[in-house]
């Protein structure tokens, strides 16, 4: 087997994990067997590992005292840290994205921000989800700035699993919708002193919804 098709297989299970892990049908906590792994998709144990140690890299895996692999967990704490970070990063890259748009790129974020109504409209939670990414792959693109970039990513990567899950009601959708559109316009008119605060009131709402996710489920383990 050549480096090329080994690293497509580690790919491939990183991928199939990861879309696993986010969208809550492997729970957290969970173990994950990298024999069950593997044979589900029809792989050797080798490119599982190695997707199973990025994925650890990035956060959503974790080690067990038996040295096994397994979901981690999400704190309240780990939130507020990634909200926090989140709030600044994406209040410089709005910034900076703000000051070099073109024309092109006001019609991008306009019509990411359209379909993203249209979705919340018709309950299309994919469709949402997919213009949600649109509209800030944009943002980063104009700004340009990797570094940045990556570090958002990474982040959002961290508790995309509850920040997709308290997005995830129509209502939520729509009023998420709305955020977006009230940062648009600021990004669209210049507007740096209000990008702060739509930022802020944006992550806000999914802040304060995630630890409501939370509590609610350390309620129901008894913690």
């Amino acid at each position: 087997m050549t480096a090329d098709e080994v690293g497509s297989r580690v790919d491939t299970a990183y991928e199939w994990l990861l879309a696993e892990i986010t969208g809550f049908r492997i729970r957290s906590g969970a173990p994950l067997s990298e024999n069950r792994i593997a044979t589900q998709l029809g792989i050797s144990r080798t490119p599982v590992r190695e997707a199973l140690q990025r994925l650890e890299k990035e956060g959503l895996v974790k080690r067990t005292d038996s040295a096994r692999f397994a979901v981690s967990q999400l704190t309240i704490q780990e939130v507020n840290d990634a909200c926090d970070l989140l709030e600044a990063l994406d209040t410089y890259v709005c910034r900076k994205a703000s000051s070099k748009l073109t024309e092109a790129d006001i019609e991008l974020l306009t019509a990411s921000v359209a379909e993203m109504q249209r979705a919340a409209a018709a309950d299309d939670r994919a469709s949402w989800s997919a213009a949600d990414l649109a509209f800030h792959r944009t943002v980063n693109t104009i700004a340009d700035n990797q570094l940045v970039a990556d570090t958002v990513k990474e982040t959002r990567r961290r508790i995309q699993r509850f920040w997709m899950r308290a997005a995830s009601l129509q209502s939520r959708l729509e009023a998420c919708s709305q955020e977006h559109l009230v940062l648009a316009n600021a990004i669209i008119a210049q507007d740096y002193d209000a990008i702060e605060p739509a930022v802020k009131e944006h992550i806000g709402h999914m802040r304060g919804r995630m630890i409501e996710m939370l509590e609610a489920a350390g309620a129901l383990l008894g913690d």
